[in-house]
């Protein structure tokens, strides 16, 4: 399903049996390159209240062959018109069997053609460890949905798809579990503002998932579908909820910030307002008790609440002072003009070592 400006379908002519057929592939612009998305089959049994593969949605259901799917991957991967492929399922049958389909094409790719690019897989509900195990082995990410912050939420959008606890959270720990240190190996996805939660409820969840060693977190803006269970009742989430809440994330698995310290955002209701500034920006200006920092004698975990100064910055400097090369021009000098307009007001200079 294309969706949006990321989206583009490509036509490509692949060989089935005597004859050629011409194929339209869904081709994702992902940050890191396109991607040939797709999923295995549109066909679901769950009735998740906001999704248009829906058992109750009137979509249109088809599946791929494993053969026909991996040779219309290979030619785009050839032609240079993908870096990868993102695999993923409508629950069409057992959970078991869908993905055991699923590791399946990605043995096909890296045992049979020898194909040695990335491949990421998105797991089902419940998908039992061997299987997580061998996703592992022969993908360069993998993940599974939560789709919102705890199991209270998740019943509310998605009655039928299981423990929230025990069918999602505890997999997705499980492969977290088999990659570390290799975090980024790791995701998921919550589907924002479809269930109620507030930011705070997600905050909550994200200092979880960044102790339990997952990598990356995904917030999709909820979208009202025409047709599921959900359209007339919850309005959009706004897109600027999601762009701060991966603000967010990242303060909590790369800075190391704790929920103690990112409540300023939030209102009385758990709810981060539309902040105007970056978040983290936001945060030095509600906690002036943290400034002015010494960059020659700060922590790291000082250097990095500092607006402009991100964890490998905050590295470089205190690798530069331990050598005894840090002065204000060399500070000048790594943070750059634009990024040193804005910590200086946050650091102390006034007596460097």
């Amino acid at each position: 399903m294309v969706r949006d400006e990321k989206w583009r379908t490509v036509s490509v002519l692949v060989r089935a049996a005597e004859e050629y057929e011409r194929v339209e592939a869904p081709v994702y612009r992902s940050t890191g390159g396109p991607l040939f998305k797709t999923l295995l089959s549109s066909g679901c049994r769950m009735d998740c209240l906001y999704c248009p593969f829906s058992r109750h949605c009137k979509y249109p259901r088809e599946k791929w062959s494993v053969d026909k799917l991996v040779r219309v991957f290979l030619e785009l991967y050839r032609g240079g018109v993908v870096r990868g492929l993102f695999l993923s399922s409508g629950i069409y049958g057992d959970p078991e069997r869908v993905v055991e389909e699923i590791v399946f094409v990605a043995r096909v790719l890296r045992e049979k053609y020898g194909y040695k690019g990335y491949i990421h897989l998105r797991l089902m509900p419940g998908t039992p460890s061997s299987f997580i195990r061998e996703a592992v082995r022969v993908a360069d990410r993998v993940g599974v949905n939560l789709e919102a912050p705890g199991p209270q939420f998740f019943s509310e959008i998605a009655p039928s798809k299981g423990s929230w606890s025990i069918d999602l959270y505890s997999k997705l720990s499980y492969a977290a579990s088999l990659v570390s240190p290799y975090r980024n190996r790791v995701d998921t996805q919550l589907v924002v503002g479809a269930a109620g939660e507030s930011d705070r409820d997600i905050m909550l969840l994200l200092e979880k998932l960044s102790d339990v060693g997952v990598g990356v977190v995904h917030f999709s803006p909820y979208t009202p579908v025409e047709g599921t269970p959900l359209a007339e009742r919850v309005p959009p989430a706004p897109a600027w909820r999601s762009r701060q809440l991966y603000e967010v994330w990242s303060l909590i698995s790369r800075y190391g910030f704790r929920l103690k310290e990112l409540e300023a955002v939030l209102d009385d209701d758990g709810f981060m307002p539309r902040l105007g500034v970056s978040v983290k920006e936001f945060l030095a200006r509600s906690h002036p008790e943290w400034f002015p920092v010494n960059p020659w004698n700060a922590s790291l975990s000082e250097l990095m609440r500092v607006p402009g100064i991100g964890p490998k910055t905050a590295r470089r400097i205190i690798d530069l002072r331990e050598k005894g090369l840090l002065t204000i021009l060399k500070l000048k000098s790594v943070l750059g003009e634009f990024r040193w307009s804005k910590a200086k007001a946050y650091l102390d200079l006034s007596s460097p070592k």
